[in-house]
């Protein structure tokens, strides 16, 4: 006898049958309430991606994570730790309870579940409980273990947990502000390096964390390494930013000084030769002619300072394809004939060109290099020297003047009113290059810059160039 349709694989008896159906009903509401459950955590997630890509202050940001860690890992605490650019400190930056999360308005309840409010996510603070910043020794407690070995903990009894002392456990306690009975800590990563780690925490009287709980956690763990590293990185761009800004207003202020100490002291001074000149005109040409011969030394001597200021605003030979960084080093040496100071010396074996940025600020730092020697070094000889190496450029700046002691001048140099040092020092980070001073009282200065450079080297051409003597 035919079986009746959609009886197929059901028990023969009608008692058998209602049974097996109502436990299938039950597991497809199971199923059912999974998936609800799935779609909530997915929409959290969601939301949370959507605030984190949306604001650029850290603050708020942890505080979002912390907060969705609450509501998908079922936790009645959660934190989020940094590490410091040093690796010796572990940082709170936020702490989350239920209450804290709840009372913030970002959840709301509907048939007895919590789901995320995005607008009310999207005005959090960092004012959490735990977002005072407290600092702790890199390794302390339970999360520091995660954050310096970069394995995930899952503790499912704190009261008899045998891998960390009391101590440790209660450390935790402290910041979470709830006695622990369940904890799962998972290191935050960006680019392989552990940056921070991100704990939620169970009072003992509930389920332990689960599978779940874990990709829940790590997700919000990656999602925090994101924003912390576009936070830190916008901070990064607003400091360089900023330091432009003064860059520009300090180099402003230098050309003013120059101007107003050099071109125009000596036009001034040019007036009133000639000026003196034309009253000795009608009654002692003898003292005409010399004042007309010291209006014209004068006058040579504002016009190459004037090209000399020019060179130094905008060294053009930089921009050409013939010339760059030795041509406008050749002409920094030339240029400084005439003058008093010290003999200089350029010996250059540099053929293979770098960057048109990177040599300018190779220029730059070389230039400010020799200024130092010219404005307070007294010496007699100053040498600047380029040699290749398979990976590198190498200038130096070498002198036999006074020299100093480095300590001293770095103590005082913030009072100083010149920025000169901390110049040449952001412009080599801005190449990465190696810059570092080398000089002692009595015994001179060398400065050396290590350029990176990539590529094979072709065969190398020297350039010489000497100054000779620069005569007062």
């Amino acid at each position: 006898m035919a079986s009746e349709p959609g009886t197929r694989g059901l028990p023969p008896d009608i008692n058998s049958r209602l049974t097996y159906l109502q436990r299938e009903n039950e597991r497809l509401h199971r199923q059912h309430a999974q998936i609800e459950d799935q779609m909530r955590a997915l929409l959290v997630l969601q939301g949370v991606a959507t605030t984190l890509s949306a604001d650029l202050d850290l603050g708020p940001l942890l505080r979002r994570v912390t907060m969705a860690a609450v509501r998908l890992c079922a936790a009645d605490a959660s934190a989020l730790y940094l590490v410091d650019g040093t690796r010796t400190q572990l940082t709170t930056r936020a702490v989350e309870t239920a209450r804290s999360a709840a009372e913030s308005g970002a959840f709301n309840t509907r048939d007895g579940r919590d789901t995320l409010d995005v607008p009310a996510l999207e005005r959090i603070t960092d004012d959490s409980p735990g977002a005072a910043e407290l600092g702790m020794p890199f390794g302390a407690g339970i999360a520091g273990h995660v954050a310096r070995t970069g394995a995930f903990v899952l503790i499912t009894d704190a009261s008899n947990e045998t891998r960390f002392s009391a101590e440790d456990v209660a450390h935790d306690e402290r910041v979470l502000g709830i006695q622990l009975g369940h904890v799962l800590v998972v290191p935050i990563l960006h680019k392989g390096r552990v940056i921070g780690a991100l704990e939620v925490a169970q009072l003992r009287s509930r389920t332990c964390f689960d599978a779940h709980s874990l990709d829940f956690a790590r997700t919000l763990a990656a999602q925090a390494a994101v924003a912390v590293a576009n936070a830190q990185l916008y901070s990064r761009l607003r400091d360089e930013r900023d330091r432009i800004i003064q860059a520009r207003e300090d180099e402003r202020k230098h050309l003013g000084r120059t101007l107003r100490d050099g071109p125009t002291r000596q036009l001034a001074e040019l007036a009133m030769i000639l000026e003196r000149a034309e009253q000795a005109g009608a009654h002692d040409p003898e003292e005409q002619s010399a004042d007309l011969r010291d209006a014209h030394d004068l006058a040579m001597r504002v016009a190459r300072d004037l090209r000399m200021l020019l060179f130094d605003l905008r060294p053009l030979v930089l921009e050409t394809e013939q010339g760059g960084l030795v041509a406008a080093l050749e002409q920094l040496v030339v240029g400084m004939r005439g003058g008093a100071g010290p003999h200089m010396r350029l010996d250059a074996r540099y053929s293979e060109r770098l960057p048109h940025a990177v040599e300018l600020a190779v220029f730059a730092i070389i230039q400010e290099a020799v200024h130092n020697v010219l404005t307070h070094a007294h010496a007699t000889t100053c040498a600047i020297e380029l040699r290749e190496r398979p990976e590198k450029l190498v200038a130096l700046v070498r002198d036999d003047g006074d020299g100093f002691d480095m300590r001293a001048v770095q103590a005082e140099y913030e009072s100083r009113d010149s920025w000169g040092l901390v110049s040449m020092l952001e412009r080599a980070a801005l190449i990465d290059a190696k810059f570092s001073i080398s000089s002692q009282p009595g015994k001179g200065t060398i400065v050396s810059l290590d350029v990176p450079r990539v590529g094979p080297i072709p065969t190398q051409h020297g350039h010489h160039v000497d100054a000779g003597q620069r005569q007062p």
